[in-house]
């Protein structure tokens, strides 16, 4: 049934089984509910067998939308960050397959035909329900979402970075305020691509992302320029601030394991990271070179460090 369903649709039988054996099947009875829009949801859910209802609009009049067995549910909550615009509850006995938020957009990374897939249940779903205006706002959404994001470590990616930093420089040259840039790549990244294969380095780019997401603040954002280098904009922060997040982040990425896609461990990997701090006259050029300069000084002086 998996192979039949609508978003894996000309997938290979060989992820398809994957799918089965690594993620869990729940399964549900008449009246169980799946989806609660009072409960967050990280999961995408494709029904094996049974029938889920789905409950579009206010209590008392909501439209029921029947969702069948190769039809999948959830997936606005992914793009959305966990909302739940509608609830769903099982009509019978049912059974489906979850799979978590981070592990279906490295799904797509890897099999673009999916993301297409999931385009094409969106814009199906726009036609077929009365909440049309609010799920085409959502696919839009998505579709600006995907053209910022890096498609392998879902990084902001260099357009995103063309766009902003000038209005980060900006402001804080309007605001007075601190503002400072960090640009960093991993060590060596070309001789752990040669000793380890492609797809390896592949998984030290995301590994290094996650674990640098994890220990950078609310406010903070992170994105890939290109290859093994990426960028951090810091706002509100002055260098002896920017000094602390920096020594967080060589820390952690050192400390942090890579696995492959199979889960079989790989060697870990270090950063070098040069920050530099607006000035009154800095443009986003003057900033980003300063940032590139600290950097080789990083490299200089042994790598797997920071420098200012």
């Amino acid at each position: 049934m998996l192979r039949e369903s609508s978003l894996f649709r000309g997938v290979g039988p060989d992820v398809t089984a994957t799918l089965l054996e690594r993620f869990p099947i729940r399964t549900l009875q008449a009246g169980d509910p799946l989806l609660s829009p009072d409960q967050p949801n990280h999961f995408l859910y494709v029904v094996l067998n049974g029938e889920l209802q789905v409950l579009v609009g206010p209590a008392g009049s909501a439209t029921s939308i029947l969702v069948t067995a190769g039809n999948c549910v959830g997936e606005m909550s992914i793009i959305d960050g966990g909302r739940v615009s509608a609830p769903v509850v099982a009509t019978g006995d049912s059974a489906v397959l979850g799979i978590d938020v981070d592990n279906f957009w490295r799904l797509t990374e890897t099999v673009p035909t999916i993301a297409r897939n999931l385009l094409g249940i969106m814009a199906e779903r726009m036609r077929s329900t009365n909440e049309a205006l609010a799920l085409s706002l959502q696919l839009q959404q998505a579709y600006e979402r995907w053209a910022f994001l890096d498609p392998l470590t879902a990084a902001y990616n260099r357009r995103w970075i063309d766009q902003t930093l000038p209005r980060y420089v900006e402001r804080a040259r309007r605001d007075a305020s601190a503002f400072t840039l960090g640009v960093f790549d991993i060590d060596h990244f070309k001789r752990y691509n040669d000793t380890h294969g492609h797809p390896a380095g592949d998984a030290a780019l995301r590994a290094t992302v996650r674990a640098a997401q994890s220990h950078i603040r609310p406010a903070d954002r992170l994105a890939r320029i290109g290859g093994e280098e990426f960028c951090i904009l810091l706002p509100d922060t002055d260098l002896p601030g920017a000094q602390i997040v920096a020594a967080r982040l060589v820390q952690a990425i050192a400390a942090n394991p890579v696995q492959a896609s199979d889960g079989t461990p790989l060697s870990g990997v270090t950063i070098s990271l040069g920050l530099a701090q607006a000035g009154a006259d800095s443009s986003p050029d003057d900033l980003i070179a300063a940032a590139d300069k600290a950097l080789y000084g990083a490299k200089r002086d042994g790598r797997n460090r920071f420098a200012s």
